[in-house]
């Protein structure tokens, strides 16, 4: 069941999704002071092994110092070259590319070629600034600020969630990819927070929003969640869901018939059942543009022999190319919803199925106002701040005037 007995005046305005100031500060308030997703750490678990990623507009190196995964600053603290600039790969040592300069899991520098020429040198001072870094099963987490709550706390409830369904040995990751976007980051997180598109968007695939009846949304401080049991109307999903239990027979895994649908704030996207877990963590490339970083792992066979482990495989094979098909379809559409905020005249309106929209525009509109409030005391002015004609006029604001969900 839907929590809201009303539908909500969206609390974000058009601008929010394609202004570059808007952009620009979603980037500082939402993305550079939230915990984010930057890879799995079964991909960097040898000594030497490194991935890139961009914390907003802060640039992080993860590595592995023979067994100390670190995240530091991808920035040399001599002439500022960038560390590394692949997303991912694999270095006997942290040096710049530039002059050479070495650095060691502290951070502080380990070898300066010449270093006489750099008399009474501070290395305390130009040490790389480290981040704080935490997992939760295989993946792993990078904050740019030094202040909040932990990950554990950020997740809440679905932190034991999570560690489960990434753990090795028995969930495996079957598929790693990175797709570009045609749309501001919002749009692609708020498709997949609600299943009103699914007729229009999905028929072929999904075939039928389970409606109401069969839905059950949940809200955490930072999270929300979505339910169901599986619904299938249709042939080719009554086969699938059959073949789906005697595919986890094999693995003697349980078939709970179940799905669900989880958003951690402001950007991660985790989709679960029986045999799979589906990862998306979006990132903002411009106010128009987006990223998404695709990680699907797959159920391990608990059975030792080679035919379950074998099945075990191809089934995860084969639901990463269904998931695949799935996201296609929703990217098609991204386009179309981007050239229409540019010429909307209004706030959108989010019906009673929509309510995880409206909670996550307000973790947006509240992240803004926070930020424009600490940047009008320290400047003594807040300019250009969408927040001031999207958010506040419409905040816990229902279009019928009710009391909303929070």
């Amino acid at each position: 069941m839907y929590q809201s007995p009303v539908a909500f005046q969206a609390p974000l305005a058009p601008r929010n999704y394609f202004a570059e100031d808007a952009h620009a500060q979603d980037v500082s308030s939402t993305f550079e002071t939230t915990w984010q997703l930057v890879g799995l750490k079964s991909s960097i678990s040898k000594a030497g092994q490194y991935l890139s990623a961009e914390l907003g507009s802060v640039p992080v190196v993860v590595r592995n110092f023979d067994g100390e995964i670190t995240a530091l600053r991808n920035v040399c603290s001599h002439r500022h070259c960038s560390l590394v600039s692949a997303r991912q790969g694999e270095s006997e040592k942290l040096k710049c590319p530039f002059h050479g300069w070495e650095f060691g899991v502290d951070g502080r520098t380990r070898k300066i070629p010449a270093a006489k020429n750099f008399p009474d040198f501070d290395r305390e001072r130009y040490r790389l600034t480290s981040f704080p870094l935490e997992f939760c099963g295989d993946l792993m987490f990078v904050r740019a600020s030094d202040n909040g709550p932990s990950l554990k706390e950020w997740l809440g409830d679905l932190y034991d969630r999570f560690e489960e369904w990434t753990t090795l040995p028995y969930w495996k990751p079957a598929v790693s990819r990175t797709l570009p976007l045609p749309a501001n980051w919002k749009i692609p997180i708020e498709a997949s927070l609600e299943s009103y598109h699914i007729p229009e968007v999905h028929p072929k695939s999904f075939g039928e929003d389970p409606g109401e009846a069969k839905s059950e949304h949940a809200f955490g401080r930072f999270t929300t969640s979505f339910f169901t049991s599986f619904h299938t109307p249709r042939l080719i999903d009554k086969v699938l869901k059959v073949y789906e239990g005697f595919i986890l027979k094999i693995l003697g895994v349980p078939f709970h018939e179940r799905y669900e649908h989880h958003h951690v704030f402001p950007n991660l996207l985790i989709s679960h059942t029986d045999s799979l877990t589906l990862i998306q963590n979006v990132r903002p490339v411009s106010g128009t543009t987006s990223a998404t970083d695709v990680w699907q792992y797959g159920r391990q066979s608990v059975r030792s022999n080679p035919f379950s482990k074998l099945t075990a495989t191809l089934w995860g094979q084969f639901t990463a190319w269904l998931s695949y098909q799935i996201l296609k379809e929703d990217i098609r559409i991204f386009s179309h919803v981007q050239r229409g905020e540019k010429s909307a005249v209004d706030h959108s309106l989010l019906g009673r199925c929509e309510e995880r929209l409206h909670a996550f525009q307000m973790f947006v509109a509240e992240r803004i106002q926070i930020s424009g409030a600490s940047h009008s005391l320290s400047n003594h002015s807040l300019t250009g701040s969408p927040a001031d004609s999207s958010s506040c006029s419409f905040k816990g604001s229902a279009v019928t005037g009710s009391e909303t969900l929070r």
